[in-house]
């Protein structure tokens, strides 16, 4: 067989295309998935509780007092509203969640009408004392201005049918942090589990 017609045998212009075109597509899943390992990275590793603490300040800090409200634990609401919650139990109280929510969002609206809130307050959440049990959590953060810390606070979250609510938010100093990273997160658990399904007397 003769070699030199056997290389210079023409390929066909499939296969010359099929080798030098990428398809479009491919470039735009590329950045997709990019863009997915990028939130991830961001936002995919937030503990739910601290999700819930900076949702609460951001919506606060905007004035949005319905966000505000759907962040807190009906256990922290009622306190504000009227003592026709007072004699319901933890389960009539959670059932009425989005009637509380409402009430509470106009209650903290009124009260927060006067508060100017210095511009460029922000959260930062000091993630080696978050703590994240079965029914409850505890998150600990600092107020920022200015880039630097005012500030700090411990929010103990409770788990309200599926989501962390802010059931308490406490001032705290660092006098106080070793306390809470040795704190067994199994008690409050204990606690709340008691608080959301109470024993029959």
């Amino acid at each position: 067989m003769d070699k030199s017609s056997h290389e210079t045998t023409p390929r066909s212009d499939v296969d010359k295309n099929s080798k030098r075109r990428v398809p479009r597509a491919l470039f735009a899943i590329i950045l997709i998935c990019f863009a997915g390992l990028y939130w991830f990275a961001a936002y995919g590793d937030t503990p739910a509780p601290e999700k819930t603490v900076k949702n609460f300040y951001q919506a606060y800090f905007n004035r949005d007092f319905n966000t505000v409200a759907q962040n807190l634990s009906v256990f922290w609401s009622v306190r504000l509203l009227s003592d026709n919650y007072a004699s319901m139990t933890p389960a009539e109280l959670l059932a009425n969640r989005a009637t509380i929510e409402k009430e509470v969002a106009v209650a903290i609206a009124d009260i927060e009408k006067d508060n100017q809130i210095p511009a460029g307050v922000t959260i930062s959440v000091m993630k080696d004392y978050t703590k994240v049990g079965k029914e409850s959590a505890i998150v600990v953060y600092s107020f920022m201005e200015g880039g630097k810390a005012t500030s700090m606070e411990a929010a103990i979250l409770i788990l309200e049918k599926g989501q962390f609510r802010i059931f308490n938010m406490s001032p705290v100093d660092a006098s106080v942090l070793d306390q809470i990273k040795a704190l067994d997160i199994n008690i409050l658990d204990q606690n709340f589990a008691d608080l959301l399904n109470p024993k029959a007397q």
